[in-house]
């Protein structure tokens, strides 16, 4: 793609966030003082590569994810919010009785778009012991952690007790996590793996609202992903590495999802923005890199 080309796409991408309508070539000759003739040539380049298509004979285009996400990658590292808005932000999370829902909710204001907060510790705290009895439907597991915690909980699994008791002998020691399941006994550690993770994680919501805003909402397709993707629970996601902002365009058939992930303390964490594949890249990624910074302690600018 030459430097033209690139330009003439960055520029149809924003117009078609600000109107959400196909994009004529005259008014994009005319943004980037080209004749007619050379940016409908360029165009048609550019769709040949797959970056843009028409939905009709004689309207303009529109970007497809994979223009999208060349826009939205050329925008990292994001620029960061002003320093007058990182130290208010900064003040505001100090006097805040939950700094955490606190910061989704600057997330949403910022941005205009949901957003969630992940949290996750960084180790999961060493099981020193696991005790399993059957119960009438299920099994009852007894976490036995270091620092004296204990951790019930029911599998909706049931095995007969010379099983259960295998199962025992494995866990008898302590471990860091669980070893190699016994021939046979792998789904009950599935299950107790699967247990054990759970409130290990955190996360925080806001602005589901925020959506119904968005043209696209008018599609309960997309809503319906939407909803899922907000959402999902933490114990299973892959959290974005600390210092590190991503762009996930389309994965979900539709969304974007812009991702800033952060280290604080014990726990790993990502701020994440959700909105359609039109989303406002440029405000979205400063947003989220800033407030993770701002969040962790660091300097943003």
């Amino acid at each position: 793609m030459t430097a033209r080309q690139r330009a003439l796409l960055h520029l149809l991408v924003e117009e078609y966030i600000k109107t959400k309508a196909p994009v004529p070539s005259a008014r994009l000759a005319e943004g980037l003082g080209l004749s007619p003739t050379l940016a409908r040539y360029e165009l048609i380049a550019l769709e040949e590569m797959g970056y843009l298509s028409k939905p009709h004979p004689s309207a303009g285009r529109v970007p497809t994810r994979l223009a999208f996400r060349q826009y939205s990658l050329s925008l990292l590292p994001p620029k960061p919010l002003p320093e007058t808005v990182q130290e208010r932000i900064r003040r505001a999370l100090e006097g805040a009785r939950e700094p955490e829902a606190f910061l989704v909710k600057l997330a949403v204001g910022l941005s205009g778009y949901p957003a969630l907060l992940r949290l996750r510790l960084r180790k999961a705290p060493h099981v020193l012991q696991v005790h399993l009895s059957p119960l009438p439907e299920g099994t009852l597991a007894v976490f036995i952690l270091e620092g004296g915690r204990v951790k019930e909980t029911r599998l909706p699994l049931s095995l007969p007790p010379d099983r259960l008791k295998q199962a025992e002998e494995a866990l008898s020691k302590p471990f860091p996590a669980l070893s190699q399941a016994p021939k046979g006994l792998e789904e009950l550690f599935a299950h107790l793996s699967r247990a054990l993770s759970v409130g290990l994680s955190l996360v925080y919501r806001e602005g589901l609202a925020e959506a119904l805003k968005e043209p696209e909402a008018k599609d309960p397709g997309f809503l319906e992903r939407l909803v899922a993707l907000y959402e999902a629970g933490g114990d299973e996601a892959v959290l974005t590495p600390p210092g590190r902002v991503d762009v996930r365009v389309g994965e979900v058939e539709g969304l974007a999802q812009v991702q800033a992930g952060f280290a604080r303390g014990e726990w790993l964490g990502e701020i994440v923005l959700l909105g359609p594949m039109r989303m406002r890249y440029l405000e979205a990624l400063s947003v989220a890199s800033s407030l993770s910074q701002v969040y962790t302690g660091q300097h943003a600018g």
